[in-house]
């Protein structure tokens, strides 16, 4: 999924499209949360998320900063798409297969060796990019957050939401104005340190070790087009 060129064509629909009376609410609003809200569209919550940042789903935040979705008011969203929402585009990178075999066994040894890829990524990082000695919360919270995602997508055979994801990661620093080699050269040491720890805790399964390797090669590519994309969208808005 291209997120920049989808979320830019949503602005135009929405841009264009002529308001229309809404039918008075009756009894107390019925609030989704975003997992809910992504079942009900069909999509992921990562791509729900990115629309409800850029304004394109109607939304509210709780006292505490969670978005919610009203129910009524996204039925509505979706009757003015046709029943549906926006379809994305297709491009090269969708012709990348996104399903392999499942493979929970090698999900439970990621899954343990968490820990140690952490601090190898760490590590690695420091390597390519001595700035990041200090241990950052955040950035922490992003591998971990690739990590959970991967281990899920090895424990069902998909591999789409952690493409996903990492687009969606590189989308948010491009649109945001952030160097360009902060999340890729992050997707590139967290590559190489789950290749350092789990390739001899994978000795012998070497079909695993190398569906694994182009996971998280093919990871690192979609943070990069993920990025272009939000550089991309960026440059448009201040142009508009």
């Amino acid at each position: 999924m291209t997120f920049g060129r989808d979320l830019q064509q949503g602005a135009t629909e929405e841009a264009g499209a002529e308001a229309r009376p809404r039918p008075p609410h009756i009894g107390p609003p019925r609030l989704l949360s975003v997992s809910a809200a992504a079942r009900l569209l069909g999509v992921s919550p990562s791509s729900l998320r990115a629309w409800a940042a850029a304004g394109r789903v109607p939304h509210v935040r709780t006292p505490g900063g969670h978005r919610r979705f009203e129910l009524d008011e996204l039925v509505r969203w979706l009757e003015e798409r046709g029943g549906s929402p926006p379809a994305p585009q297709s491009r090269l990178q969708e012709l990348v297969p996104t399903r392999l075999e499942a493979m929970p066994a090698t999900a439970d040894v990621l899954a343990d060796a968490a820990p140690d890829v952490l601090a190898a990524f760490d590590e690695e990082l420091r390597r390519v990019r001595p700035s990041a000695a200090r241990a950052s919360a955040a950035r922490h919270a992003r591998v971990v957050g690739a990590l959970d995602s991967l281990i899920e997508a090895l424990e069902s055979g998909d591999l789409g939401s952690c493409y996903r994801d990492a687009e969606w990661e590189g989308f948010r620093h491009g649109a945001s104005g952030q160097p360009g080699d902060v999340p890729v050269t992050e997707a590139l040491a967290l590559r190489r340190a789950v290749d350092r720890v789990l390739g001899p805790l994978l000795n012998g399964r070497a079909d695993d070790q190398r569906a694994l390797e182009r996971a998280l090669d093919r990871m690192a590519v979609r943070v990069a087009a993920g990025y272009a994309d939000g550089v991309r969208c960026r440059l448009r808005s201040a142009l508009e």
